[in-house]
C-alpha cells in the first residue's frame, strides 16, 4: 500500500477519533463548569450548562450523569417539576446505574404525589414500583402512598384496602401505625360524605381509633385519634359523650384552640336542643 493510499485511509479515522475526544473533553468541561455553578448556588446557570452537555453527548458518561443532576436540580431548588419529571423519566430509560435510576424512579413518583397531586399517576407509578422491587425496603410506604392517593380521590374503599394490607404486611412498621391513623380518618371522611348514611362509617371510624389505642398507646398521634373519636360522636349526634371527649383534650391537643370552639359549638347545640 503507497503512502499516500495509507494516509487517505487513516486520515478520516484519525479525524473522528479527534472529533470524538475534543467532544467528550468539551462534555466533561461543561459538566464541571456546571458543578462548579451549582456549588456556588447559580442553580439556573448550572441547569443551563447541564442541558448543554445533554444536548452534546445525551449517552455519553457525562450526558447521562448530566440529565441525572439537570432533574434534581430542578426539583431540589428551582421548583420546576414538569421539567425535572421529564428528565427522571428519560433517565429511568436510559440510565445504566442502578442506583441512580431508582433514585430517578423514586423522584418521579415524589413529584406525581407531593408537587403536581397527580395522584391517579402516583398510585399507578408506585404499583409500578412495588412490582418490580416487591421485597424493597421502601415498600411500605409507597402502598402508604398509594392509600393516600386514594383518599384524595374519594376512592374510600381502595384507600382502606391498601391501609390494611400495610398493616397485614408490615405490622412492626411505623407505617402500620400511620395506616392504622388514616383508616380512622378516612372511615370518618367518607362518613361526612355519606350525609344521613353516615352513621355505619362513624362508627367504623371509633371502632379503628380504639384499636389505634389500644395497640399504640404512647403513640404521639394519640390525641388525633381521640379527637377523632370526638368528631364521630359529634356527628352522629352523641352530644354529650363528644363533649367529655373534648374536654378531656384540652391540656393534650396540639391546637387547643380548636377544641375549645368545638366545646362551645356543643354547648350551643345543646341550648338550642333544650329549647
Amino acid at each position: 500500500m503507497t503512502g499516500f493510499r495509507w494516509q487517505k485511509l487513516v486520515l478520516p479515522l484519525f479525524l473522528v477519533v479527534l472529533f470524538c475526544s475534543c467532544s467528550v473533553d468539551s462534555a466533561k468541561s461543561r459538566y464541571l463548569l456546571a458543578e462548579k455553578l451549582w456549588f456556588e448556588g447559580k442553580y439556573a446557570a448550572a441547569v443551563g450548562e447541564f442541558e448543554r452537555v445533554i444536548s452534546k453527548d445525551p449517552h455519553s458518561k457525562w450526558g447521562l450523569q448530566a440529565l441525572f443532576r439537570s432533574a434534581t436540580t430542578q426539583m431540589f431548588f428551582l421548583s420546576q417539576y414538569e421539567e425535572a419529571l421529564k428528565k427522571f423519566k428519560v433517565f429511568s430509560e436510559t440510565g445504566q446505574d442502578a442506583i441512580s435510576v431508582w433514585e430517578a424512579k423514586k423522584q418521579m413518583g415524589e413529584i406525581y404525589f407531593a408537587h403536581l397531586e397527580r395522584y391517579e399517576q402516583a398510585a399507578s407509578h408506585y404499583r409500578a414500583l412495588l412490582i418490580s422491587r416487591p421485597d424493597s425496603e421502601d415498600s411500605p410506604e409507597f402502598m402508604f402512598r398509594i392509600g393516600r392517593s386514594y383518599f384524595f380521590l374519594w376512592k374510600f374503599k381502595e384507600a382502606i384496602h391498601t391501609y390494611q394490607e400495610i398493616i397485614d404486611k408490615f405490622p412492626d412498621s411505623n407505617w402500620a401505625e400511620k395506616a392504622w391513623l388514616e383508616m380512622g380518618i378516612t372511615y370518618f371522611t367518607q362518613g361526612g360524605r355519606q350525609n344521613s348514611q353516615g352513621s355505619e362509617a362513624y362508627q367504623e371510624a371509633i371502632d379503628i381509633y380504639e384499636k389505634f389505642l389500644r395497640r399504640y398507646p404512647k403513640s404521639q398521634w394519640v390525641p388525633q385519634a381521640k379527637f377523632g373519636i370526638a368528631a364521630c360522636l359529634e356527628e352522629m349526634d352523641q352530644l354529650d359523650a363528644a363533649y367529655y371527649r373534648y374536654r378531656d383534650l384540652v391540656s393534650s391537643y396540639p391546637s387547643p384552640e380548636i377544641i375549645q370552639i368545638k366545646l362551645k359549638r356543643i354547648s350551643e347545640r345543646k341550648q338550642q336542643r333544650n329549647h
